[in-house]
């Protein structure tokens, strides 16, 4: 038993704490890097925008700006452009899918409940009589 977890903690000090490990994870070139825009409800030039940058497991970097810096950048302005003339269609889906949804849940056929034997009353014991 000793020795498995001794290979387990092997396996863990070789990823996490072994140089090359540790050099990799937070070096900024050999790393993945996560990054995140939250763009917050608000009127269209004054929308605030969340970004958040970081790496796996570790706590992100969380700074502020408004969408019109953000959209700048040709990359996210066309990527917003599109969501925005995609919205509406997609609206339309969503609706026609909970339509359906709601449509089939009322469309469902009740199964009748069975009619059950209705109890004889006899004086003859039966199994259950036997133990009381």
């Amino acid at each position: 038993m000793s020795e498995e977890l001794d290979i387990e903690n092997e396996d863990v000090e070789d990823e996490a704490v072994s140089p090359r490990g540790l050099q990799d994870k937070y070096s900024f070139d050999a790393t993945t890097l996560l990054i995140g825009l939250q763009i917050l409800p608000g009127v269209e030039g004054s929308r605030q925008v969340l970004v958040t940058a970081g790496i796996k497991g570790e706590p992100p970097i969380i700074t502020s700006t408004v969408l019109e810096e953000i959209a700048q950048s040709s990359v996210l302005a066309e990527a917003l452009e599109q969501l925005k003339q995609l919205l509406p269609q997609r609206a339309k889906e969503a609706a026609t899918k909970k339509a359906v949804l709601i449509a089939s849940t009322k469309t469902k056929t009740k199964v009748p409940i069975p009619d059950l034997p209705v109890p004889h009353n006899t004086t003859e014991p039966s199994q259950l009589t036997l133990f009381t």
